[in-house]
């Protein structure tokens, strides 16, 4: 269960969040807000990359910012910056040797990047990447060590219907806590078990 207790975070002199005490036991979470509105550094925050200026965020009972949280969380946000001098290839086998998931398998060959249709460009040094590739990488190194907290921010944008329908059915079966940010509320094709919540300038709330 990802827990906020008291956060408060501040970019200069604007706040984003002032006191946020939120419980997520829920294992679908979607989150929506303007443009602005301090959603991604909100999953930047529970994911443990960025302090909150006051508060503890903590993941079944852990804080995230512990360095043993690390393969625990799983994250693709367009502010985490990817190195643009590996290719594909070298990044992926970065990551594996970094979170201990080497596959037993060709990278050409390893499930995610076929279906996400990345095969093509294992080769293309990162920063080449078209938007929709940048993002395809991303969302594969957040998945491959199988994290049990995995934050998405805005998955879908810039993908095609293949990949959009492999991440579909990525959210369907993914056996771990699943906390998306999105314009799209709808992002979860079955919304029964899903919670929606809405970020504003007076906070979260649910919808």
């Amino acid at each position: 269960m990802l827990s906020f207790t008291q956060v408060s975070h501040h970019f200069g002199t604007r706040t984003l969040f002032r006191e946020l005490t939120l419980s997520l036991p829920e294992s679908r979470v979607v989150l929506t807000g303007a443009n602005g509105s301090g959603k991604t550094t909100l999953l930047l925050i529970a994911a443990g990359i960025l302090p909150p200026s006051q508060g503890a965020v903590s993941f079944n009972q852990q804080n995230v910012a512990d360095i043993a949280m690390r393969r625990t969380i799983g994250i693709s946000a367009s502010k985490v910056n990817l190195p643009g001098f590996f290719t594909v290839n070298d990044m992926l086998a970065f990551h594996a040797r970094q979170f201990n998931c080497e596959p037993d398998c060709h990278w050409a060959d390893y499930h995610w990047v076929n279906a996400f249709g990345l095969t093509p460009f294992l080769n293309t040094r990162v920063e080449d990447l078209s938007l929709g590739n940048y993002k395809k990488l991303s969302l594969i190194l957040a998945l491959m060590h199988s994290p049990e907290l995995l934050l998405l921010d805005e998955p879908t944008n810039g993908l095609d219907d293949q990949t959009r329908s492999a991440l579909e059915d990525c959210f369907e079966s993914y056996a771990g806590q699943l906390i998306i940010a999105s314009h799209e509320p709808q992002v979860f094709a079955c919304n029964s078990h899903v919670r929606h919540l809405h970020l504003d300038a007076s906070g979260v709330h649910d919808r």
